[in-house]
């Protein structure tokens, strides 16, 4: 997975369901960790660390918010 790409919360995390966007990776080390940038609803976006486990690629974002 890499930068920009779509992913679900699977069934292991608090979040499961919910959609995001990969905003960083922040590093190749063990453990990787995601930047995980969640929309909310008129409150803006939430962002969540993840080591991979817990998400599944879905696909590539086309709109993504600027650097």
């Amino acid at each position: 997975m890499t930068v920009n790409d779509v992913v679900q919360f699977n069934e292991r995390h608090k979040w499961r369901g919910s959609l995001g966007i990969i905003s960083e990776d922040k590093g190749f080390d063990h453990p990787r960790r995601y930047l995980i940038g969640v929309p909310i609803p008129d409150s803006g976006i939430a962002y969540i660390y993840d080591d991979g486990s817990s998400i599944e690629h879905i696909g590539k974002a086309v709109l993504v918010e600027e650097e």
